[in-house]
Order: structure tokens, then C-alpha cells, then sequence
């Protein structure tokens, strides 16, 4: 008799177990944007309704909770995450020249380009601005270098758009610097605000990092597969741009020479039709449909595993959940 399968786990479940400490980064996060009039203020406003999951807040927060009580550091560490994420948001927007944004008008769509990098980089600022007055100078040196990663991150992607030798090795450092070092640094950060020891410190580092990269495979893959309603933003982005995924690294190696420079010229072409039908049709034709996310499921197991050392409570559950839902998630 078939297993069934497990349920998808449930977000909103998840962050019961620190709705009132969300709560508090919410409306600390509201305060570092309400406090503007003119085109800055309909720009905070703007982003503000890209409130999306709040993933790196509740991982800074439930590491925290694991070990013990919450303080406002990790309040504040959180508050500093999620501004920088939105700030990259607002840059991949202009990078992927991506319409829609939680469902919404991009910022470059509704103010250009060039407002789009400036605020981007206002952002940026600002959470640097509201790190540099946290009274722990490790949560600043850990931040500062945080950001210097994700732009070498982002770097990297934009110098191999088109390489069709991109292995799944460079794919990897590239998604661990642009997206996983801020989930590790959000874990990290929330056992250090609670008094962790430096095994402890590393070992929710590389929860926080193997989570990340689980994200970004997934991310990867839903701009592929991805329902745009769904999803809530532009998809095929990715194509268009000449980002070589993981999807597209399994498809490579599993095509002989001559339909592999057919694949690549496909994508090659600006002016071809229904480009990401056909390569997502190819994908399904070579056994690949679950390819990233295995390997994305891969990369929880050994979050979940790094766990093993906390103490064993709700909060190391909720994180456990947590870890699930970057792979279950349709959006």
C-alpha cells in the first residue's frame, strides 16, 4: 500500500510559536519605513507591501527562542535582515527587468530604473545605519560582511549569464553567497543574542546556510515550473537573463553534444517563442521534473541535522518546520 504523503507544512503554524516576538519585528520594521513624506515615503510605503514569508526573521528569532529568551537585539538583527533582503529585492528587480513583485508593480516598473538602484541602495544604508547602534559589535562585523558576500554573490551570477559550463559546483557558491549566507548569519546572530557557545554559533550558521541554498534551489526551479498567480512575480526571468539553474545543469549533462548546443541556442535566442514551454518540456521528457528539489531536500536533511545539539523544545521544532517548508513551498 502506497505512503501517503507527508502534509506541506504550514507557515502560519510556524510562526505561532513566536507571533509576539514577529509581531514586535513587524512593527519595528513598519517604524524604520513610516517616518517619510514624498517620493521616499510612497517608496517605503511601496515596499512595505511586499511583506512577503519574514523567512530570516523567524530563523534569527527561533534560534534565539531554542536557547533561551529573545532580547531586542535580536528584534533589531532581525529588522536589519529583512531590509536588507528587501533592498535586494529591489535591485534583482532591476537586474531580472521583473514586473510584478508580491503581485504588485516592481519599483523599476512604477519608478524606473534609476530610482530603483538609488533606493535600493537607501535601503541598504538604512539597515546599516540601524546595525551600527546595536551594542554588539560582532552583530555588525557579522552583517557588514554578510552584505559583501551577497554582492559578490550577485556579481558572480551576472559575469556567467550564458555560461552553459556553469557546474553545479559554481551554481552552488553562487546561491550560498547570495541567498544562504543571510539565513546562516540570521541563525547565527540569534544564538549569539542568547548566549550560545562558538560550537553552537557554527552550528546554526550552517543550519541557516543549508536552509538558504534549499531556498534558492527552490526559487530556481519555481521560475521555471511556477504558476506567475501563485507564485506572485514574474517568472522566466531566469531564461531571459541567461541564469544558468540547476534544473538547466541536470538537463545539460544528461544531453548528447548535439541536442545540448540545440538547448543552449534556444536559450541563446532573445527572439525565440515559448522558450520556457519548451525547456520545461525537456526537462520532463529527460526524468528531471524532481532533479533541484532533491537536491534541495539534500540540503535540509543536513540543516535539520546540525540541530541535533540544541536542546530539544518547540522552538528547535518550529525550526526543524521551518527547514520543511523552504522545500514544500509553491510561493
Amino acid at each position: 500500500m502506497p505512503t501517503k504523503p507527508a502534509p506541506r507544512p504550514d507557515l502560519a503554524r510556524i510562526h505561532e510559536a513566536i507571533s509576539s516576538e514577529l509581531e514586535e519585528v513587524e512593527r519595528r520594521i513598519q517604524s524604520q519605513m513610516a517616518t517619510y513624506q514624498g517620493v521616499v515615503g510612497d517608496l517605503m510605503g511601496h515596499v512595505a507591501r511586499f511583506a512577503g514569508k519574514r523567512l530570516r526573521p523567524s530563523v534569527c528569532v527561533l534560534a534565539g527562542k531554542a536557547l533561551g529568551q529573545v532580547s531586542t537585539i535580536h528584534f533589531d538583527v532581525a529588522v536589519v535582515a529583512e531590509m536588507i533582503h528587501t533592498a535586494t529585492l529591489v535591485h534583482d528587480d532591476v537586474l531580472d527587468s521583473a514586473d510584478t513583485r508580491r503581485n504588485l508593480p516592481s519599483v523599476n516598473t512604477r519608478w524606473g530604473t534609476e530610482v530603483s538602484v538609488l533606493f535600493g541602495d537607501y535601503l541598504f544604508a538604512k539597515a546599516f545605519a540601524l546595525c551600527a547602534s546595536i551594542p554588539n559589535r560582532d552583530v555588525l562585523l557579522t552583517m557588514a560582511e554578510t552584505a559583501k558576500v551577497m554582492c559578490l554573490g550577485e556579481l558572480l551570477q551576472n559575469v556567467h549569464r550564458f555560461n552553459f559550463a556553469l557546474s553545479e559546483h559554481d551554481y552552488l557558491d553562487i546561491v550560498t553567497r547570495k541567498t544562504a549566507h543571510l539565513f546562516g548569519s540570521c541563525a547565527e546572530l540569534g544564538g549569539l543574542a542568547s548566549g550560545c557557545d562558538a560550537e553552537t554559533r557554527e552550528a546554526l550558521r550552517e543550519y541557516g546556510t543549508a536552509i538558504g541554498i534549499a531556498f534558492q534551489i527552490v526559487d530556481d526551479n519555481l521560475d521555471l515550473i511556477g504558476d506567475e498567480a501563485e507564485v506572485g512575480k514574474t517568472l522566466g526571468t531566469d531564461l531571459d537573463k541567461g541564469k544558468i539553474t540547476l534544473p538547466l545543469i541536470g538537463l545539460f549533462e544528461r544531453l548528447d553534444d548535439k541536442k545540448r548546443r540545440d538547448v543552449q541556442a534556444l536559450i541563446s535566442d532573445p527572439a525565440a517563442r515559448d522558450k520556457r514551454r519548451q525547456v520545461v518540456d525537456l526537462i520532463d521528457a529527460n526524468g528531471l521534473t524532481d532533479f533541484a528539489l532533491e537536491r534541495a531536500d539534500e540540503h535540509i536533511a543536513g540543516a535539520k541535522a546540525r540541530l541535533a545539539g540544541l536542546p530539544r523544545n518547540s522552538f528547535r521544532d518550529a525550526l526543524e518546520a521551518l527547514a520543511d517548508y523552504v522545500v514544500a513551498r509553491r510561493r
